[in-house]
């Protein structure tokens, strides 16, 4: 920088200091920046220093920073190109810095410069959709591609190796992720994405099919739905690059080998077949860990793999469910596993079944189609053939299933009652339901009569009746009407018996999606309002505090990340109590209001005989619950500096234990968990206050009913982070039996997230396989399942299979040593069955996951990464390339007839955008319906676009010829 350019810049940084001082209108402030930049013309990459210089922690002036920065992009002082590359060297110089920034400033809910600027960059962007684009607009917009593919290669690079993200690394993801949605919209609003060969150019679809796919890998992984969103988007925009790069321009690819360009196409297919463990696969990846709801997506695939068989799907659907049930069983899974297959069995098979019904035509029919699924089980597990009947051993379990599977099918009217003897072979045990098949309507209308009747209906949803999908149905509809009316009194009933009844979650989630029952809750917590004339607050804060409960128990219970929740506002409390409600916060960083609040509490706890309603009417629920983790730090630091005395701190915190507090002690046994990890190898001292607060808290002397089962929820949703906090201790000082007591209590208390990876002991167990690990287990699994599909028989039993193993090598190895793994697999078994083979592969690769997982895709990414290789791969390994391509080809078929199925709720990925990042919609999707995407009216509108006769491919050439040749550009 010149001496000139240095004193134009601090007369620019003294230009938006009197701007923020003066709180400058926006209206006016063109007007001044006129006059700035005629007395003091610096480059555009300065001026934004100068504005990126001006740091300020209050929320308010960095809104108004934003506000300007916007103006300046506006009025044309600055360019989105130039505003993204100072982004990006502002990024490289922060990780090459201190690589742990990003990770380090996680634990602060503090919008990045980074991520502040992409928000409003992608909000401009979205706003010059709805106008008519000039030529100038069109170089500017082509001219933003390389700061950002490069910015897309710099975040990939910098974060591939954390896992998982958190913090602000999550947040620039998401924002830079949302931008490339905008981005790849307005290349489509503004004609770019079309030129003479149909499709994008060349460039752009070299600079995003080979740097889009990494970072949506890795945004993925925190943001699922925002990174299948993307995903969709670059396939509908053709914004990858060709299988073999055929159409890449020789400045690209010189000397391109012409045998190349017609190699995937040469490769023959072998015959598709239908295997019993493919469904099997798909089964049991819907219902590992939290139960995927989306009958789209099983009427997708059934349909396209059947293609109108309906008695053969109806049998093999019936025979995998079955098959489910039983390998749940033999693998010894633990009762809440089982009580989902069951749950399936009774309450969701059915209604699949009912679909199928009317389209199943003489002379078949839905009690012939059950009775030959049936009669494929085992027959030595069949305890009425061999053996009594013992509802104890695993026979007995499976039988028992059978019999209410058949009741269930009878509720629906899908089998005459009088058919289940003849079906069974003996007199059954049980009878249907006394009250029928229930009405959702019904069901709502008692509800609404007689709120007792909610925690009933809770209870009988863990029934194996056939009634559950109307139960569901039910809960949700009531929980969605007592939100919009903000029925909090009722709400609590709910939320607390669902709170207290895991195993009743689960059953839930078999049919709705985790957001469509906490998105209201999580709105009426954002928008909670407490009114002055309220009387007594207590009140408030149980209904408050219970609701928040029931949100974290879901949370936990099933590992989801702040997307899936549904939140729709970056200031939502939700999503600020989920960041930093659970550490503690600097007091010198807190506002005025905030202290306030903090010390009434503390003289509150510790200094007056109790909480008054005058203290909890001057602080909301929200701002409470933010300071509770603040609260234990100040207080635990006041006794060890001897303020105040231990059996006054643990009076204190006594009260927290009344059921309107209760549920603060997530966050207060939460901040336990993070002081006792930070504790030297022998903390006696700080030991002497930790463990009886803790054990007060944990084993309180004596509670009600109704404050014992929230306690109990209290502790489950903590309890293992907690227990490995107090084991670790335990090992440097196994002499403590309090702590022994703690742990003991913490144990039994634990209830296992219902996530798709691996618990310790199956982890343990495939690791120590000789000859390759989890590795070997992958494959010995594809061997197990071919031997079962081919040499099984009807009546064999399904191979010990967990679709955990799957997704637990790919988190811990890598997508594409997995799917090396896969392909070893194949060959192995190409000569003797390499139909079977390859079905069981595809099933495994393209098995439905769970939104807030993203293994699948990366599967799906690196296989696309290998198939582009197959050409390179014949020159060394003929047979291995032909099996990539074969493989790949049924994959995309399959992913191709499922449709939408990938995407949660159907085809709308804007709603998932939204949901994803928190913003409204965000326009990701190319509009299609108006022509603006490539689609079959793009020719047309980019005629009107462009103007009629112009050449896209010359246009593109132009504006390139300062950015640089694609080739140049991924060398970097």
């Amino acid at each position: 920088m010149s001496v000139k350019e240095a004193k134009d810049s601090n007369k620019w940084d003294l230009f938006f200091s009197r701007c923020m001082r003066d709180h400058v209108a926006f209206d006016k402030f063109p007007e001044e920046l006129r006059k700035q930049k005629y007395q003091s013309p610096l480059p555009s990459r300065c001026i934004f220093e100068a504005w990126a210089g001006q740091k300020n922690g209050d929320m308010r002036i960095q809104e108004r920073l934003l506000c300007y920065l916007e103006l300046l992009v506006h009025t044309g002082n600055l360019a989105d190109a130039e505003v993204l590359q100072c982004l990006r060297q502002c990024f490289q110089s922060n990780t090459k810095a201190s690589p742990t920034k990003y990770l380090a400033r996680s634990r602060q809910w503090k919008q990045s410069t980074e991520a502040a600027v992409l928000d409003r960059l992608s909000f401009q962007t979205m706003q010059r959709r709805m106008t008519s684009p000039g030529p100038s607009d069109r170089v500017a917009v082509i001219q933003i591609a390389k700061p950002l593919i490069g910015f897309l290669s710099d975040f990939t690079r910098a974060f591939e190796n954390v896992s998982p993200l958190s913090g602000a690394e999550i947040e620039l993801g998401n924002a830079l992720g949302q931008y490339v949605g905008a981005y790849i919209n307005e290349l489509s609003k503004f004609g770019l994405l079309t030129c003479r060969n149909g499709g994008p150019p060349t460039d752009l679809k070299v600079w995003f099919g080979r740097r889009l796919p990494p970072f949506v890998t890795l945004l993925s992984a925190s943001n699922a739905q925002l990174g299948q969103a993307l995903d969709m988007l670059q396939k509908q925009s053709g914004l990858h690059e060709e299988a073999l790069t055929a159409i890449l321009d020789d400045g690209v690819v010189n000397g391109l080998d012409l045998n190349a360009l017609t190699y995937q196409e040469n490769v023959l297919d072998t015959p598709t077949i239908i295997t019993r463990a493919a469904l099997f696969i798909f089964l049991n990846a819907m219902l590992t860990g939290r139960p995927i709801y989306d009958d789209t997506a099983i009427f997708h695939y059934l349909n396209a793999r059947y293609n109108g068989g309906i008695p053969t799907l109806v049998t093999d659907l019936i025979t995998a469910s079955f098959d489910i049930l039983a390998n749940a069983i033999n693998r010894s899974e633990p009762n809440g596993s089982i009580l989902i297959y069951r749950s399936f069995l009774t309450n969701k098979l059915p209604l699949l079944l009912e679909s199928y019904s009317t389209m199943i035509f003489a002379p078949y029919n839905v009690e012939a189609c059950i009775t030959e699924a049936l009669g494929r089980m085992d027959p030595p597990a069949d305890p009425y053939s061999t053996q009594s009947f013992d509802l104890l051993d695993s026979s007995g379990m499976l039988s028992e299933a059978r019999a209410e599977f058949l009741f269930s099918c009878a509720l629906y009217r899908l089998i005459p009652e009088q058919s289940i003897e003849s079906i069974l072979g003996d007199v059954p045990m049980q009878s249907l339901p006394e009250a029928g098949k229930y009405l959702k309507a019904d069901l709502v209308a008692q509800c609404t009569m007689n709120s007792t009747r909610i925690e009933e209906l809770v209870v009988e949803l863990e029934n194996m009746e056939g009634n559950g999908a109307e139960i569901a149905g039910a809960l949700i509809e009531i929980v969605q009407s007592l939100c919009t009316t903000k029925d909090t009194m009722t709400l609590k009933i709910i939320c607390n018996v669902l709170s207290r009844k895991a195993q009743a979650l689960d059953v839930l989630m078999l049919f709705c999606q985790p957001i469509t029952i906490l998105q209201p809750l999580c709105e009426l917590l954002d928008h909670w309002q407490t009114h002055e004339d309220q009387g007594e607050h207590h009140p408030v804060y149980d209904e408050f505090g219970s609701i928040l409960l029931f949100i974290l128990v879901c949370r936990q219970r099933f590992e989801l990340p702040d997307s899936e929740l549904g939140i729709k506002y970056t200031d939502s409390f939700v999503l600020k109590y989920n960041r930093r409600g659970r550490s503690p916060s600097d007091p010198n960083e807190l506002s005025e209001p905030e202290k306030r609040v903090l010390g009434g509490w503390i003289k509150g706890l510790f200094e007056t005989e109790g909480i008054s309603d005058e203290l909890m009417s001057t602080c909301s629920p929200q701002d409470f619950y933010l300071l509770v983790a603040t609260l234990f730090s100040q207080s635990f630091r006041a006794c060890e500096a001897g303020v105040l005395g231990l059996e006054t701190l643990k009076g204190g915190l006594e009260y927290l234990l009344e059921p309107f507090l209760l549920p603060s002690l997530v966050a207060g046994l939460s901040w336990y968990t993070h002081r006792l990890l930070s504790l030297g190898p022998t903390p006696t001292s700080a030991l002497a206050i930790l463990l009886p607060t803790l054990s007060l808290l944990i084993h309180p002397p004596s509670l009600s009913s109704d404050a014992l089962s929230l306690h109990e929820a209290v502790l489950a949703a903590v309890a293992t982070p907690l227990e490995h906090a107090l084991s670790r201790i335990q090992k440097a000082q196994p002499r403590r039996q309090d702590i022994d007591r703690l742990v003991a209590t913490l144990k039994a208390r634990t209830r296992l997230p219902r996530c798709a990876l691996a618990s310790s002991s199956e982890l343990e167990a495939w690791c120590s396989i000789q000859g390759g690990g989890i590795l070997a287990a992958v494959h010995n699994s594809v061997t197990a399942l071919l031997h079962w599909s081919t040499t099984g028989g009807s009546h064999a039993a399904p191979p010990k299979y967990t679709h955990r193993l799957l997704l637990t090598s790919v988190s811990m190895l890598g997508a594409r040593v997995v799917i090396d793994t896969l392909l070893d697999a194949i060959l192995k078994h190409a000569e003797t069955a390499p139909d079977v083979v390859l079905d069981v592969v595809t099933a495994m690769i393209s098995a439905p996951q769970a939104a807030d997982r993203n293994e699948r895709l990366a599967l799906r990414h690196a296989l696309q990464a290998a198939y582009g290789d197959a050409y390179a791969l014949s020159k060394r390994d003929a047979a291995r390339a032909e099996m990539v391509v074969r493989l790949y080809r049924r994959v995309e078929t399959q992913d191709a007839r499922e449709g939408a199925a990938e995407i949660p709720e159907g085809l709308d990925v804007d709603a998932a955008m939204e949901a994803a990042v928190a913003a409204g919609n965000s326009g990701l999707l190319l509009d299609m319906e108006d022509g603006t995407g490539a689609g079959a009216n793009g020719q047309s509108t980019m005629a009107d676009v462009m103007g009629a006769g112009m050449d896209m491919d010359l246009q593109m050439a132009d504006v390139m010829a300062d950015v640089g040749s694609a080739e140049e550009f991924l060398a970097m």
